[in-house]
């Protein structure tokens, strides 16, 4: 899976049952629209639901924490070696880094569209759709994939323990359809679920993390994760800092809720470095107790365990309490999927109420809220590929293979974002451009970033993986097909001047 001014940007006032009449600012790079005939009707999401531990939670949820260090602290480990809590260290602070413009735009432009605003108003409407195109398709497919790896992952820890289990698929559909009931009843509901949750699998991991520090294996308790001295390889350490960048991806998902937030110019710039900064907490503190509860004399064992370190290390220092980490482990699984729900069905809503996706999909439920459209397609698209693709390639298969096409598609977003954060505070908030945030910042998350390409694709990884670009590349080809064939051709060029506005928020 990152407070300043009042906005002074362009903005429509989005009320339910009027046309959207656009505002103009001088300074704005879009042009001000002329009052539209009823071409898009939608409601509002509820705003004020949510308080700063709820946008906090959908942000920490979406990075999915337990999943996040327990199943990558081996790979870390096999390439850092001791300094693993090191690389995780310095991976926190390249999404430090890559947060800091973001935080800047979710100040001025609080909107469900997110990504979409951002680079909307930042570079323009054709590269705003695009940018939110490509994560709206990954944040709607990631559940299945999710889903599928969750339903594996008990399927075989059940058969093992006490020799039954059902059917990965079984689980995985039981997972889809809570998150869609959680979508369909509304963001409070979703929220709730998330705080306990995120708050329970935080728990276990600190705990067993803290238990290795109490019980220490070969070798002690000792800090030599956190020097330099400790790196091995210079090559094996950079890769372990640049793919563990993507563990912390999830903290831009806090944009999502903004206006359903209580104040979103001020709760989401600190639920997105709110978030990272809990998550890099607590990634380092796992990844430096878990090394130490198997022993920094036997990391080899560690990085090459057919089993997950974490399940190993809670039936040693917990009496055969593996089981508890197995439930915060489908707990991670069920809370990101919940997560990239609601962030997934927020973005489309906001791309569709300016007109730049079909306005069905800005239609809101009456009852709950909540975009209903979105919402019942993104389900059905989570579960179509979950079974037509998940059960012919295999649940592993398809969580390596969307999972690695997600770290495609974040790439050109996150820079995109940079370049629309430069435009934006050099063109529309002189007055607040820095060279620091707004230049520097972005030219350093821009090179990791581009690294990170780079190394996931050099050398080529094995089948299905290696197939991941090529899927990236044809979610960003039907982006392109959708803008030409359909928003771009004439008479349907209005979203363009709607497609940087913001809701009606304080």
């Amino acid at each position: 899976m990152f407070d300043l001014l009042n906005c002074q940007c362009a903005h429509t006032y989005l009320v339910s049952g009027r046309n959207p009449v656009a505002v103009a600012d001088p300074a704005s790079p879009l042009p001000a629209a002329p009052p539209q005939p009823n071409k898009i009707v939608h409601s509002e999401l509820r705003k004020g639901s949510i308080g700063l531990a709820g946008v906090l939670m959908q942000a920490v949820a979406q990075i999915s924490p337990t999943l996040g260090i327990f199943y990558t602290i081996a790979f870390t480990t096999g390439q850092a070696g001791r300094a693993a809590p090191l690389a995780y260290l310095a991976a926190f602070i390249v999404c430090l880094i890559i947060a800091v413009p973001m935080t800047g735009l979710a100040r001025h432009l609080p909107s469900a569209g997110g990504f979409y605003t951002y680079v909307s108003y930042g570079i323009g409407p054709r590269w705003g759709f695009l940018t939110g195109w490509l994560y709206a398709i990954m944040v709607t497919i990631v559940p299945a994939a999710l889903a599928a790896f969750t339903g594996a992952v008990l399927q075989d820890e059940l058969t093992a323990k006490i020799g039954f289990g059902l059917p990965w698929w079984v689980y995985a559909l039981a997972i889809l359809v809570v998150c869609f009931a959680c979508a369909y009843r509304g963001i409070v509901i979703s929220i709730r679920f998330l705080v306990v949750m995120s708050m329970f699998e935080i728990a276990v991991g600190l705990g067993l993390a803290l238990t290795g520090v109490l019980r220490p294996g070969p070798g002690g308790v000792n800090v030599a994760g956190f020097s330099p001295a400790s790196i091995g390889s210079s090559s094996g350490f950079f890769l372990a800092i640049v793919l563990s960048i993507f563990a912390f991806t999830g903290f831009e998902s806090a944009a999502a809720v903004g206006e359903e937030s209580r104040d979103p110019k001020r709760l989401v710039p600190r639920a997105i470095s709110g978030s990272l900064a809990l998550i890099g907490l607590f990634y380092v503190v796992c990844a430096w107790g878990l090394q130490i509860g198997w022993g920094t004399d036997n990391l080899d064992a560690l990085a090459n365990s057919s089993t997950a370190p974490a399940f190993v290390l809670a039936d040693r220092l917990w009496s055969g309490g593996s089981v508890v980490v197995l439930i915060a482990l489908v707990n991670s699984g069920l809370g990101v999927c919940i997560a990239c729900t609601t962030s997934s069905t927020r973005t489309i809503f906001g791309m569709a109420r300016t007109g730049s996706l079909p306005a069905p999909l800005a239609r809101v439920s009456a009852t709950f809220a909540t975009p209903i459209t979105a919402v019942y397609l993104q389900s059905a698209v989570a579960i179509a590929i979950c079974l037509a693709v998940g059960l012919p390639l295999g649940p592993y298969n398809l969580f390596n293979l969307l999972g690695t096409t997600g770290t495609f598609v974040y790439i050109p977003i996150f820079i995109l974002m940079n370049i629309a954060a430069f435009r934006f505070f050099r063109t529309t908030h002189p007055e607040e451009f820095r060279v620091l945030p707004f230049v520097v910042c972005p030219i350093i998350s821009t090179v990791a970033l581009l690294t990170i390409g780079y190394n996931s694709i050099v050398p080529l990884p094995s089948a299905p993986v290696v197939f991941a670009p090529v899927l990236a590349a044809a979610y960003l080809l039907v982006g392109v097909l959708v803008l030409f064939g359909r928003n771009l051709r004439p008479g349907r060029r209005d979203w363009m001047a709607r497609a940087g506005e913001l809701p009606d928020v304080a």
